[in-house]
């Protein structure tokens, strides 16, 4: 039988910041169109969920700063500092998803977002009749990364990882690669293939978000020019590319680029001396802060593309590519194995491969030179690629998985 409740574990899912919001939003609202009681347990931040899903935010509110803002006044201290109060954070709040879990009857667990060594330790402590799912956005265990201790931690994280998967009646993640890459880093001897699954990152139905024409989001925006507009959304963060982003778009003076989203290990600041070593500060428009899901439409529909550009080593899934297709925006993509996988497989924008300036401006070159036919066409495909991947298709598979 189905469940009928279940709770969702995120430690930031009421921090304007990261995925979690419209992530949360969209798989919540999913979840109870097919009858499921969707309650959230989250650090108490200033972030909020639509009814019928039911908040459970704890502690005092944890509305955090950056990880560039920690850096800038700490240095290479400031990583650890910043990890050290994520860690304490997510201990107090497994301690609080006792309470919250046996106060709502032990339903179905999903830990959609976690820290490594406290879900850990949780999981061998706690005994369990219920079942329970957690979702891997990210796996990239090794010591390729841009901070030398988020590298250290990510490979140290290894066996915490492991006992999770063995924990776990199943763990989710979002594309191919992803799954064999978990495999390669926490699980060489294949012990736990049976309980991974690809589920698709899921994006609201075409149909059912508000779109804005171009002159009309640039309008709400204050954006009066003509040329064509990228848009780069999401966190900012050192594994996105931006000084190729740069070197391509001074190559490229029918283009601007628009930037939206919360500070992550990179600040506007840094993002602004980038753009002036490149001579494009008068082209890139700056909007600092995190977006809330109303005003997506504005920007998604401002653009003429979305980029999605990641350093080819990452494993993670871009929740910005996904959210394009919601309102029917071509990506442009590089890095990651599956985002090729992804552009390849739904003609939903162009690759980017090699990963360098000269190829990226020669996909902005033919990006700006799209017809009306051309566009039209790329419209059915995205169109086509939303509807197999929407909410509700993820949601049917995360309810599959927890029914016992």
């Amino acid at each position: 039988m189905p469940p009928n409740r279940m709770l969702i574990f995120s430690p930031a899912a009421f921090q304007l910041s990261g995925h979690q919001q419209s992530y949360l939003t969209g798989l919540g609202e999913a979840l109870g169109r097919l009858g499921v009681d969707v309650h959230v347990l989250g650090l108490r931040g200033r972030g909020s969920y639509p009814a019928p899903i039911v908040s459970h935010a704890v502690g005092k509110d944890t509305a955090v700063e950056s990880r560039s803002a920690y850096r800038e006044r700490l240095g290479p201290l400031g990583d650890v500092v910043w990890g050290t109060g994520r860690l304490t954070h997510q201990v107090h709040l497994l301690n609080e998803l006792r309470r919250v879990h046996h106060h709502l009857g032990g339903p179905p667990l999903l830990f959609e977002g976690f820290e490594y060594l406290s879900l850990a330790a949780y999981v061998a402590q706690a005994r369990r009749t219920h079942r329970q799912a957690c979702i891997f956005h990210d796996t990239n265990f090794n010591l390729r990364h841009a901070s030398p201790v988020a590298a250290a931690y990510k490979l140290l994280a290894r066996p915490f990882a492991r006992h999770i998967l063995r924990s776990m009646d199943r763990a989710f993640v979002h594309a191919p690669g992803m799954r064999e890459n978990l495999f390669e880093n926490v699980d060489p001897e294949r012990r736990y293939t049976h309980k991974v699954e690809v589920i698709p990152y899921g994006a609201p139905h075409p149909e059912k978000v508000p779109r804005l024409d171009r002159a009309e989001a640039r309008a709400a925006l204050g954006i009066g020019t003509r040329r064509k507009a990228l848009l780069a959304f999401g966190t900012l963060r050192a594994d996105k590319c931006f000084r190729l982003v740069l070197g391509a778009l001074a190559r490229s003076p029918e283009w601007e680029l628009l930037v939206a989203g919360p500070e992550g290990d990179v600040s506007f600041r840094q993002l602004q001396t980038l753009c002036e070593q490149a001579g494009v500060q008068q082209r890139v428009r700056m909007f600092p802060g995190f977006v809330p899901l109303g005003e997506h439409p504005r920007y998604f529909g401002a653009a003429d593309a979305v980029l999605n550009l990641y350093e080819e080593h990452i494993r993670h899934e871009s929740g910005t590519a996904q959210l394009a297709r919601s309102f029917l925006r071509p990506v442009i993509a590089g890095g990651p194995p599956d985002l090729h996988a992804y552009v390849r497989e739904t003609g939903a924008g162009w690759p980017v491969s090699p990963l360098s300036v000269d190829r990226l401006t020669a996909v902005l070159d033919e990006a700006a030179r799209l017809d009306e036919a051309g566009r039209a066409a790329m419209e059915r495909r995205i169109h086509a690629a939303a509807v197999a991947r929407s909410w509700d298709a993820v949601a049917s598979r995360v309810l599959t998985a927890l029914s016992g």
